[in-house]
Formats: structure tokens, C-alpha cells, sequence
């Protein structure tokens, strides 16, 4: 099946200003924002900025070690190289590229100027470190996580030097840094955000989905995520999911190569599966009995322990020596600590036998109706094969007569 390079090798000779920005698009875009433009795109915004097809051939001529989602060196390259020779994309500049890291915050934002049309403004879902993780986890209890707030500050820079309409974008935790700057972002500001693309990226906690500044742009948000999608499930979303067809199983399902496209739209599907519905439910249900301070102390602690290893990013916490590291922290924890996270996990338990119930019994409906579906099916065949041998019998009758 087709996915986003089989889409920009078939679409690459059509400019924006013919065929505006689309899903697929966005998709892209965002996914680039992956790219490690240190030293090739400048920080500071402009409408002249370094041309995508000089900075893709760039990585092509230098090698690309890794982006910074995954290890998908190989098809990044082949992107790369439908990017340089197309025409939509190859003519992008690119601009404002920041890239944060510290002890609190991993962010990174770049803007992508096409020709034609509105700027994108696309920002990086969370990467391998251990600090873009947790993140991702104070989502759950705090109001702002720091790459939320350098996210609202961005679009209100990006704003005031580029007075033009932007679509905000941005897969995994960067989708949510999307959304969230298209719903605090200032009224002067908020009214030229055409729409927001959070693909596959959490939600928020109770308290965002609940404000008034959530309701004011929630229905320019589109949010896509795979049919078993786990990372988009987590938190709280009030806009409809679209559930976009992948060729990967589980959480292999978060690699936008995955997904499936067809011409100029993903394949979608009616609904998500019920694993994905199912680690939704706990989760939700789990955090419910969690007040944000309760939250805030599991996940500090469990931090802690993980950042008292040498290892930046989640593959070194493997390592021999930062696993005995680890286990050290551990021991040496406080009792009311150990205490706090040992019982949010023995809640996470119940909130799975909870939720299991629900989920055998939708199980076992679908598995009903199947049976249902193939009996009824083997019957009308049963029922052709008697019809077929009553005309054969009936044409020999009348060949006798």
C-alpha cells in the first residue's frame, strides 16, 4: 500500500497554489520537523529562508545518521529524495528553526513557507530523551508543561514577523504542542490559524478540555491517529478522532510511514480497535482516581530514579551501568514515595479489571455477529447449491420429455 513518499512522489509535480495543503500534506511537513536543521535553518523568521530541496540534498550528500523519532534512517532518505526533485515541496522555504534541550523541556518548532498558500507551522513530537517523555506525562496534572509554553511563544513570534495565515501541525507530543498553541494563542493572533493537525498526538487534561479557550477552536482541530493508536488515546480529547489505516501492529502504529494513503487522502477506517479503546478506558479511569498532586509525585519519582543514570535517552537506561544506577535510585527511595507509586500502580490494576469486563462483552458481540454472519452466509450458499441442482434437475426433465 501506498504512504507519505509513494504521496509526494505522486503529487510532487503539482505546486500548492493549484492544489492547496491537505491532510497528507500536513502529515509531511510535520514529520520533517523531525530533521536535525542545527546550523542549516536559521532561528530567526524570514520570507527568504533556506530552500527544503538545498536542504534535503544536503542530508542526502552527508549521510543521515538518525532523525530524532525513530530509526527510520531508510525511509527517511527516500523521503528526503522525493523531496528534493518535487516541485510542491522542494520549493519550501524553511524558517525559525528552534531546537531546545535542558533538565525541564525538550522543544523544537520550524515553519515551512510554500510558495502559495498559508505558512505551516510545524512542531516536533516528543523524541528518544527521557526529558521529552516525562513531559508528555506532566501533560496529565500540570496546566503548562514548558514545551506547551515555548509552543504559545513561538506562534505569537512567528506571528508578528510573518503577518499571514499559518496551519499549525505536529505528530506525537508535537501535535499536541499544535493544538495547544492554537488555544491559548492571542484572539489578533488565533484569527489567522486556519486549522491545527495533531496526528496521533495526546490530549489534555480535564481542565484545558473543559475551558472556554478549548471550545473557542476545538472545532479547527483535526485530529488523526491510527486504528490502534496508543499515544493519541492518552489523555482527555473532546474533538472526533479520524482513524487512519496502518500497515503496522500496536504502537508501530505511531510511525507516520505506516499509514495509508490513497491519491490524495489517508485510508480511513470506521473506528479504532477495541485494544486501543480498551487502553484508553483504563488510562482514563486510572487517572480519575489521581489527583494532580498524586500525578505529580508518581511520575517526579519515577523520574528521579530513571535520571539518576548517565543515560539522555531511553535506549542508554539499558545499559549495564545505568541499570544498577537505576535499581540504586530505587532502593534508596523514600518510603512515602515508594508508597505513593506502589499504590497508583495497584489502582492501575483495578482500573484494568474494571475496564475488561466492558471489553469481553464487546468482544463477544462482535464474535456473535461474526458467527452470525458466516452462518447466515453458509446457509444462502447451502441454499444456491439446492437452487443449482433444482434447475439442473429440471432442464434434465425437460431434455427427457
Amino acid at each position: 500500500m501506498a504512504n507519505i513518499i509513494d504521496y509526494v512522489l505522486w503529487r510532487g509535480d503539482i505546486p500548492f497554489a493549484q492544489v492547496p495543503l491537505c491532510a497528507v500534506d500536513a502529515l509531511v511537513l510535520s514529520y520533517l520537523s523531525y530533521m536535525p536543521y542545527d546550523g542549516l535553518v536559521s532561528g530567526e523568521f524570514s520570507r527568504e529562508g533556506a530552500m527544503l530541496a538545498d536542504v534535503a540534498e544536503y542530508f542526502l550528500e552527508h549521510g543521515l545518521s538518525s532523525s530524532c523519532m525513530i530509526d527510520s534512517v531508510k525511509e527517511d532518505c527516500l523521503l528526503l529524495e522525493a523531496v528534493k526533485d518535487s516541485e510542491r515541496f522542494g520549493t519550501i522555504r524553511l524558517t525559525g528553526y528552534v531546537n531546545q534541550y535542558n533538565e525541564e523541556t525538550q522543544f523544537s518548532a520550524i515553519t515551512f513557507l510554500p510558495p502559495a498558500g498559508p505558512a505551516f507551522v510545524a512542531f516536533r513530537g516528543t523524541d528518544s530523551t527521557v526529558v521529552g517523555w516525562k513531559e508528555d506525562f506532566n501533560m496529565s496534572f500540570s496546566s503548562e508543561v514548558p514545551a506547551q509554553g515555548a509552543a504559545l511563544e513561538y506562534i505569537a513570534r512567528a506571528s508578528s514577523v510573518l503577518p499571514m495565515t499559518a496551519i499549525l501541525g505536529g505528530h506525537s507530543k508535537g501535535g499536541n504542542l499544535a493544538a495547544y498553541a492554537g488555544i491559548f494563542a492571542p484572539p489578533a493572533v488565533q484569527e489567522r490559524i486556519a486549522c491545527v493537525y495533531n496526528f496521533d498526538g495526546p490530549g489534555f487534561n480535564e481542565q484545558i478540555i473543559q475551558s472556554r479557550e478549548f471550545h473557542q477552536i476545538d472545532m479547527r482541530i483535526h485530529t488523526l491517529v491510527p486504528q490502534s493508536s496508543l499515544i493519541g488515546i492518552l489523555l482527555w480529547h473532546a474533538e472526533p478522532f479520524i482513524v487512519v489505516k496502518s500497515d503496522a501492529v500496536g504502537l508501530f502504529q505511531h510511525n507516520p510511514y505506516t499509514w495509508q494513503v490513497m491519491g490524495g487522502s489517508f485510508i480511513t477506517v470506521p473506528e479504532r480497535t477495541r485494544e486501543s479503546r480498551l487502553a484508553e478506558d483504563t488510562i482514563k479511569n486510572w487517572l480519575s482516581t489521581l489527583d494532580n498532586q498524586e500525578r505529580q509525585r508518581v511520575i517526579d519519582g519515577v523520574y528521579s530514579v530513571l535520571s539518576a543514570s548517565d543515560g539522555r535517552n531511553l535506549s542508554d537506561l539499558f545499559e549495564g551501568r545505568n541499570v544498577r544506577a537505576i535499581l540504586r535510585a530505587a532502593s534508596s527511595m523514600d518510603e512515602e514515595t515508594k508508597e505513593i507509586i506502589i499504590d497508583s500502580f495497584k489502582r492501575l490494576g483495578t482500573s484494568l479489571k474494571e475496564t475488561l469486563p466492558d471489553w469481553f462483552e464487546d468482544a463477544a458481540g462482535q464474535i456473535r455477529t461474526m458467527i452470525a454472519q458466516r452462518s447466515a452466509e453458509k446457509n444462502a450458499e447451502k441454499l444456491e447449491r439446492l437452487a443449482e441442482k433444482f434447475i439442473d434437475r429440471s432442464a434434465d426433465r425437460e431434455e427427457k420429455a
